[in-house]
């Protein structure tokens, strides 16, 4: 390799490092749905407020996928399915009639690597969507993204806690003082029900909740930032129009880095899930965050408040960077050739 070729690949390597994750996830292309799974969904009675995104199969029934997400924001189709889709009542993307939202809320992209069977409704079809294209190239790597996905959840896993945690009957407390992380660790078998889950950071800071076990609960209990009640998230007590308090669900990250089976019933989840290797059981609640794992399986609901905090960078590239290095290398080939031509 000519001290030229040498040149023209790192400065590729520090546009790319200084570029792509400008506007980008720490959590790849996960990052941007509500819920990204990496096997089969099948989900009754609830809704998806953001993107949804899986590998494998997907049943719906009753179902409403995407209501919140705006026109402006096409960057990803609102519903990737791997496999095969089939589908009995619901809708796809923002409409008047079925959801609640603005105009400026897009009617959503379904696209399906097998095949779609929609039920009728009145000689109709039942789910309503803006298009559906079958049989198609998937816009991303399933099996990168899982990858990648592993890999960040077992390095985060790996961290030492920065904050202190205190389990005490029927509460546990995460304390940390640092205003840009604070990382604290849990056994699944610490996390019980009925009790409160407080977490007390400075406000604007990221917080990194690692939780070890291979089976992991998050059952009927209710959660606190800084002393307030996680179910005051929203409220207008004083009636001036503006919320009281507003829970800091996009930079709060629960990473289930061990657990296979993860069961999550009768709460109302403040933060965003990693569980990339887990099987979720997901009934009677709903999280304010993203959701990553295996399969899915339930009437939970999804809020489209997705994760953006600030967590260490992995070793490793996320795909879409690796796949534009890829293409930059190409180029650094193809211009060394010519100019030895």
């Amino acid at each position: 390799m000519n001290r030229l070729t040498s040149r023209l690949i790192v400065a590729l390597f520090c546009l790319l490092w200084a570029t792509v994750p400008a506007g980008a996830s720490v959590l790849g292309t996960a990052g941007f749905y509500n819920e990204f799974i990496f096997g089969d969904i099948f989900q009754e009675n609830t809704d998806s407020q953001g993107r949804v995104a899986a590998a494998g199969n997907v049943t719906y029934s009753n179902m409403s996928v995407a209501s919140e997400i705006e026109v402006k924001d096409s960057r990803y189709p609102e519903l990737v399915v791997g496999g095969n889709l089939s589908w009995a009542n619901g809708s796809v993307g923002y409409f008047s009639d079925i959801n609640s939202g603005s105009p400026d809320y897009k009617k959503g992209d379904i696209v399906v690597g097998g095949s779609a069977t929609i039920a009728l409704n009145n000689g109709g079809s039942s789910v309503a969507f803006g298009s559906l294209t079958t049989g198609a190239a998937l816009p991303f790597s399933f099996s990168l993204e899982q990858a990648y996905l592993q890999d960040l959840s077992t390095y985060w896993g790996q961290l030492g806690a920065t904050g202190k945690t205190t389990i005490k009957p029927g509460e546990i407390f995460l304390t940390g003082t640092n205003p840009y992380l604070n990382i604290f660790s849990l056994s699944a078998a610490d996390i019980k029900k009925n009790i409160g889950f407080h977490i007390n950071v400075p406000e604007g800071s990221t917080t990194l909740v690692n939780i070890s076990g291979d089976v992991g609960k998050m059952k009927k209990f209710g959660f606190y930032f800084n002393g307030m009640d996680g179910n005051l998230d929203g409220d207008d007590l004083n009636n001036d129009g503006q919320p009281d308090f507003l829970f800091p669900d996009n930079l709060i990250l629960y990473n289930f880095y061990e657990a296979t089976a993860l069961n999550i019933a009768g709460i109302e989840v403040h933060g965003s899930i990693l569980a990339p290797w887990a099987d979720v059981l997901f009934s009677n609640g709903h999280i304010e965050g993203n959701l990553i794992a295996q399969s899915l399986l339930g009437t939970g609901e999804a809020h489209n408040e997705l994760f953006n905090g600030n967590l260490p960078n992995h070793p490793v590239p996320e795909p879409a960077t690796v796949i534009l290095l890829g293409g930059g290398l190409i180029g650094v080939v193809a211009v060394r050739r010519r100019l030895k031509d």
